[in-house]
């Protein structure tokens, strides 16, 4: 009961703690591929956010159908969450072959885990105007990602 009642507060802090619509994007930076610094534009248009390997699965390849500077030209950013992933397995495989990606994918760090939504085997989508979040919504087929930048 006590594991139950930890985890209800921890998601409600969670919650709590994430952008939400009408909020101003804080100066946030991560890491990409690169092992480069980002910090997130304040032109930024979209933000997507995938939390596990299928769902990022379904984004790459959408990203991998468009051209090369598809996320530049949208002004869209990528974070991608590898926390999980155990660390060899990330250093020697998964991180050499998201280098040949041709798009940059930041990825999500503790410090800045809680200030995005999840919801379960979904990208979250932050849709930004003038530095302010005026949309957040979930996708999770590369459908609805034609259909959000069309």
């Amino acid at each position: 009961m006590k594991k139950l009642l930890l985890l209800i507060t921890l998601s409600i802090f969670a919650i709590a703690n994430s952008l939400n619509v009408g909020d101003s994007i804080p100066n946030i930076t991560l890491v990409d591929q690169f092992e480069k610094s980002i910090t997130i534009k304040k032109d930024t248009k979209k933000i997507l956010v995938a939390y596990d390997k299928d769902i990022s699965s379904v984004l790459k390849e959408f990203l991998l159908s468009k051209e090369d500077n598809f996320l530049n030209k949208n002004q869209t950013v990528y974070i991608g969450d590898i926390r999980g992933m155990p660390s060899l397995i990330s250093k020697f495989f998964a991180i050499p072959k998201m280098k040949k990606y041709p798009f940059s994918i930041l990825f999500l760090d503790d410090a800045n885990e809680a200030k995005f939504a999840k919801k379960e085997d979904n990208i979250t989508v932050y849709t930004l105007e003038n530095e302010k979040i005026v949309s957040v919504s979930y996708v999770s087929s590369k459908e609805e990602l034609i259909k959000l930048f069309n």
